[in-house]
């Protein structure tokens, strides 16, 4: 059970980059991927507990239009 309340919260205007943990999203090892970096406003937080991830998810709105999910470490108060 968690004992700790998320760090971000709704509207909370932040940057986001998936390059922190890139074994979560890295599929070709023969590539080198440039991880783009995000902003916008954190939306909702999950804090539903998943065994395989004990982290809160972020949905985040970025600027760019598209919302995108992120975990609390690769995300950083602007």
């Amino acid at each position: 059970m968690r004992t700790f309340d998320p760090y971000f919260k709704i509207g909370d205007f932040v940057k986001c980059s998936y390059d922190r943990f890139p074994y979560l999203y890295d599929w070709y090892e023969d590539e080198e991927i440039e991880y783009e970096i995000y902003y916008g406003v954190v939306v909702y937080v999950d804090s539903a507990h998943h065994e395989y991830l004990d982290d809160y998810i972020y949905e985040v709105l970025c600027l760019d239009g598209q919302k995108r999910y992120f975990i609390e470490p690769e995300l950083s108060r602007m």
